[in-house]
């Protein structure tokens, strides 16, 4: 494991870090990697994360941005990896690839299904659960850290809050060095999931996920799909602005300053941020914050 990484996001003083999703096309690409360099030029970023489409939908497009932002930010960059449709020979191969471009830092999931993905591929033959990646994984060694999901309000397919939080523990006491959790607008939230979390003595850095809000109807379309919820105050205080950009991008920070706030109050010091790919609401949220390239909160 890399002390240094697991040190930045383990820290007394906050961290963040930044999750993006790779582009669809080349200007995208080029565009995003601006963003993520105005990002770096604002705050000290502990590493960027790049997701991984339901059943390879995007691997090679994951696989080209982690290659190049691995190359600008060394040891900076963890790939999402999922093992929806699967296999351990895909997969090795495509675990040759990253330890061959010094990719090292995995976060192991079992992937959304795809609405259009055939039935039969719905179980990979070698990996059913994310524990089973984390398990094969730790297997065939190499990596310097294997994160995982956690759901502060429970897997939106499992149904029971207390069944999927088992599944997370066991995840846990796999090996997992540490979980990054869906997005949540609630404190009160990420509070009863550290309170469950301490009755089962699970010690590893948790890590709470934060989205700006940039498009309220998105989040709303987001949230319903992955199972979080968007408390109707915030839906009727960013709609009051919905035509108002300038106003609703304030507002969007200043909600989730707050929200920032509120976790800090309960512990938390690293901060994993939701950009879908932009840097103008975290350039306003690290303001608000006082978070610039030497801040140590």
């Amino acid at each position: 494991m890399d002390s240094q990484f697991m040190k930045n996001i383990s820290s007394s003083h906050s961290t963040i870090s930044i999750e993006f999703f790779p582009p669809k096309s080349e200007n995208a690409r080029l565009s995003l990697l601006e963003e993520a360099k105005k990002i770096s030029s604002l705050v000290e970023v502990s590493f960027f994360s790049v997701t991984y489409g339901a059943g390879g939908t995007t691997k090679k497009g994951t696989l080209d941005l982690v290659t190049k932002l691995s190359k600008i930010y060394e040891e900076r960059v963890v790939a999402h990896l999922t093992c929806v449709g699967a296999t351990r020979s895909e997969l090795t191969e495509l675990m040759k690839i990253y330890k061959e471009n010094n990719m090292f830092h995995i976060l192991a999931l079992r992937g959304d299904i795809p609405e259009d993905f055939p039935e039969n591929r719905l179980i990979s033959p070698d990996f059913k659960y994310a524990i089973d990646l984390l398990r094969w994984l730790r297997s065939i060694g190499g990596f310097n850290s294997i994160g995982v999901a956690c759901y502060p309000e429970g897997h939106p397919e499992t149904n029971n809050f207390e069944k999927d939080f088992q599944f997370f523990s066991e995840k846990v006491f796999a090996g997992a060095d540490y979980a990054i959790s869906q997005f949540f607008f609630e404190p009160k939230l990420w509070e009863s999931f550290l309170e469950n979390c301490s009755r089962k003595n699970i010690s590893i850095p948790l890590i709470p996920g934060i989205l700006p809000i940039r498009d309220i109807e998105q989040t709303i379309r987001f949230a319903e799909r992955c199972g979080a919820s968007v408390p109707d105050k915030i839906v009727k205080k960013l709609l009051k602005f919905k035509n108002d950009i300038s106003s609703f991008n304030q507002l969007s920070a200043d909600l989730t300053t707050e929200l920032i706030l509120s976790l800090q109050n309960l512990g938390v010091r690293h901060f994993h941020i939701y950009s879908l790919n932009r840097s103008n609401l975290i350039n306003l949220i690290s303001k608000r914050l006082g978070w610039n390239k030497s801040f140590k909160s």
